[in-house]
């Protein structure tokens, strides 16, 4: 009797909103005798955010999966420097895990005065305060801030390629001078000068880091456009590059409103219904060619009279991502990758993702600064009292985006891979009744010996590194080097991510 195959063969369907979220390329076939340029993978783990790694599939959908926020403040302002009359926790605050250590940059924002202050934790839940002694307020030293005068708060960062003694780095507009400024610290504590950049616009928080892929350093910040039919200014998302951190070129706009978005309200002025106010992006560690843009979407759009500016003058998160750090896509068919909390809590009006998120274990922890006051400062409603501070919201490792199959089943196939390694691990959910049979397959697609469907070993389970086998073979070395493809046989799962390991 013939061994069973995975699942009923089915015809599978393409899912309508498949089509629009992997695109035209998964529709086009190649010209007769065309042989496609092999995608070097390596032992680099390969993330399914987009239709990179899907040359053909069936019954499968893109699905963007929202972090879990839970609501909880982990730090506020409870110092009396950082609390008294309008003191808050603002936006623009950033976040390193450090030697062991969980470091956070907070931002307190007053109409009076702009710091930046410092607090730390071992277990990224608990922080403290340390009195650090190096800076005067209010007649005393004993207190953790480390950059005054800061009016766009910070976004430190290590610069691996930079002597010891300025290692950390950090920028940001100035008081009282409006200059963008350029911090350097051996240690994230103490702060000088490093340069004074001419970059144009700067009232945001703006992002810097090495980019290996194009040997440069590369700075996201807000520019202020004009728009062409509505003739009127709103914020988007720039992309510049330099080679020493002064000299800045390359200006490109790589997030802004587009029409759908313009077509999302109709609004009683010229003002478009959202703009992007800034955005975190980020070189996926785990993964080659990723970057992922968290970005400050801020919506204002309905009538809110007598209180100042269009509600509902609130800031969510949405998620792109890109393979070359200019052209970013949206995901998740435009919904909030983190969404605005429950009346009356931090929350409620403004969600802000710090730079960047930071690796727990097998997790992701994405913090955030929340506010329950709009960007006009007028209070939810909800609430009895002004509330501000900075929570966490807590990903699967490597789950911005999955491949999913339904209940009746649907398959990926990839375009030709090269890889290095002896075994091939997943990042996979099926639940209980879920499965994934893996064939590895000649570039012409034909079935490999040893490596078929039929041989497969049906994967069930939650894992972020399962193990593929074929009965008792999980040696795929072998087949090192040489071009070949996958092919994911699914049903009712969750597929984020595959990498080849030694």
């Amino acid at each position: 009797m013939p061994k069973p195959r995975p699942f009923d063969r089915v015809a599978f369907r393409l899912i309508p909103s498949t089509m629009a979220l992997l695109g035209p390329a998964l529709l086009t076939t190649r010209a007769a005798g065309e042989s496609p340029k092999a995608i070097d993978v390596g032992s680099r783990k390969q993330l399914f955010v987009d239709q990179t790694f899907i040359e053909s599939s069936r019954g499968i959908r893109l699905t963007m999966n929202p972090p879990h926020m839970d609501g909880r403040v982990l730090l506020t302002n409870d110092l009396p420097w950082e609390s008294a009359g309008d003191a808050r926790i603002c936006c623009y605050s950033s976040v390193l895990k450090d030697n062991g250590r969980v470091r956070l940059w907070y931002d307190v924002y007053s109409k009076k005065f702009r710091r930046v202050a410092y607090a730390e934790s071992a277990d990224g839940i608990h922080f403290t305060k340390p009195k650090l002694n190096l800076h005067e307020i209010d007649g005393s030293r004993a207190n953790n801030v480390v950059l005054p005068g800061v009016i766009g708060g910070c976004a430190v960062w290590i610069d691996l390629k930079a002597p010891a003694e300025q290692r950390y780095k950090t920028q940001a507009k100035v008081y009282p001078s409006g200059e963008f400024h350029i911090h350097s610290s051996p240690d994230g504590y103490r702060w000088t000068l490093w340069s004074k950049p001419k970059i144009g616009h700067k009232d945001t928080q703006s992002v810097v880091f090495w980019d290996e892929a194009v040997g440069r350093y590369v700075l996201y910040t807000r520019r202020w456009v004009r728009h062409e039919d509505r003739e009127a200014n709103y914020r988007t998302v720039r992309r510049l590059a330099s080679d020493d951190l002064i000299h800045w070129t390359g200006e490109r706009t790589v997030m802004k409103a587009d029409q759908v978005d313009l077509a999302t309200h109709e609004t009683p002025t010229a003002q478009p219904p959202v703009d992007y106010y800034g955005a975190a992006v980020f070189k996926y560690p785990d993964a080659a060619g990723v970057y992922v843009m968290l970005a400050q979407a801020f919506w204002h759009w309905k009538p809110r009279a007598p209180l100042r500016r269009m509600g509902p003058n609130a800031m969510d998160v949405r998620l792109c991502v890109s393979r070359d750090g200019k052209t970013f896509r949206r995901v998740g068919e435009r919904r909030p990758f983190m969404k605005l909390g429950p009346a009356g809590s931090f929350y409620s009006r403004m969600v802000w993702a710090l730079p960047n998120p930071i690796r727990m274990g097998d997790e992701l922890w994405i913090y955030y600064a929340g506010s329950n006051v709009d960007h006009a400062d007028h209070r939810d409603p909800a609430a009895t009292k002004m509330l501000t501070g900075i929570g966490r919201a807590v990903l699967r490792l490597d789950g911005f985006v999955s491949a999913d199959a339904d209940y009746t089943g649907g398959e990926i196939v990839t375009p030709p891979i090269r890889f290095e390694g002896k075994s091939l691990q997943l990042n996979l959910d099926t639940s209980g009744g879920g499965s994934v049979h893996v064939a590895l397959l000649d570039e012409k697609a034909r079935p490999i010996q040893g490596f078929t469907e039929a041989d497969a070993t049906p994967l069930c389970g939650n894992s972020v590194r399962m193990p593929v086998s074929w009965g008792k073979n999980r040696d795929v070395s072998k087949l090192a080097g040489r071009p070949i493809k996958i092919r994911f046989a699914m049903r009712d799962c969750k597929l984020y991510a595959f990498q080849f390991v030694n």
